[in-house]
């Protein structure tokens, strides 16, 4: 695990493959359009690993730490080359302070190692000096105190993005395309009391609407050679009536879907938002994957629950994709 606030001095961020590009390449070569939440809870996690990790620390800030990378890993080993991405919830690793940083970055990384795509969900949203910060700690590096140095961020790929402040909090999040990271933006989300705020008539249409508008504007002079844009949008498995509509206002958007499964979205509503060419979406899945390992009474076995809850996914979206 990195020690915190390493300084190192990096050159420029050098040009990266586009975002989407790679997300696009990442489910071909796995044949999924899954994403895995990286969710980690205490009451998640197998009691081989409690019990190991109990032994090794007094603290429960180091106990909790412990299991929790040791989960994650465990994880990300099992469904490495069987999902499109995977993303972390930055709430399960900031709720215990620098040492959940500290499991967050060695997460990261290890999913980098293994060359699975991460989208960091944080829905970030902030004026655009702000946003500059959040992109430099999460996507890319900070300034150091001259101009030969640099702090790395986490490094994550994508990450999540609220539009409430509009384009100028956007922008700074997606940054340059040549740097190869991008922004899923919340456009109608997958909890029950999203019809609160999106679906707010503006004009003739549901605020949720107006913003696939935008989030399609902004993207539109952004897109990779595999046609879609490195801006995303966050539309939720669990309305699919509205997903189709969303995406005929957002062609080239791809589609970040969660509310799969334990949320109660079924795997023909995860793919309703999917383009005519039955591509452009990934479908997130946290606690019916990572939390396998409790339906099959498979304490020591976690990961592998974990990679045949994966391919049960698998197998039921890409049967849902089929015309």
């Amino acid at each position: 695990m990195k020690e915190p606030c390493l300084l190192m001095a990096e050159p420029e961020m050098p040009h990266r493959e586009h975002a989407a590009d790679r997300l696009v390449a990442s489910m071909a070569a796995t044949g999924s359009i899954a994403c895995v939440g990286l969710d980690p809870r205490p009451e998640l996690l197998p009691p081989s690993l409690v019990a190991a990790a109990r032994s090794r620390h007094e603290g429960p800030a180091e106990q909790v730490c412990d299991a929790f990378t040791a989960f994650n890993f465990g994880i990300l080993d099992a469904v490495a080359g069987a999902c499109g991405a995977v993303k972390p919830q930055a709430a399960c690793y900031e709720a215990y302070g620098w040492r959940g940083w500290q499991v967050l970055d060695a997460t990261i990384e290890r999913a980098r190692q293994l060359g699975i795509p991460v989208i960091l969900d944080a829905k970030r949203g902030d004026i655009g000096s702000t946003a500059q910060h959040y992109r430099g700690g999460l996507l890319t590096e900070s300034p150091g105190l001259d101009d030969t140095a640099a702090v790395p961020g986490l490094g994550a790929d994508w990450i999540t993005a609220s539009p409430y402040l509009g384009g100028d909090s956007v922008a700074p999040l997606a940054g340059d395309v040549s740097e190869g990271t991008g922004a899923f933006v919340l456009v109608r989300t997958s909890n029950p009391g999203a019809a609160d705020i999106q679906d707010q008539p503006v004009g003739n249409e549901r605020l949720a609407e107006a913003v696939a508008r935008l989030v399609h504007e902004w993207g539109a002079d952004r897109l990779g050679t595999a046609g879609f844009s490195d801006i995303g949008a966050v539309v939720g498995a669990t309305w699919p009536e509205h997903a189709a509509a969303l995406r005929r206002l957002m062609p080239y958007t791809l589609f970040l879907v969660p509310g799969y499964g334990a949320q109660g979205g079924s795997a023909d509503h995860a793919v309703a938002g999917a383009t005519e060419r039955r591509d452009g979406i990934l479908v997130n899945s946290s606690r019916a994957i990572i939390a396998a390992w409790k339906a099959a009474d498979a304490d020591q076995e976690f990961a592998a629950a974990a990679h045949n809850a994966l391919t049960a996914m698998n197998n039921e979206l890409n049967a849902a994709l089929r015309p």
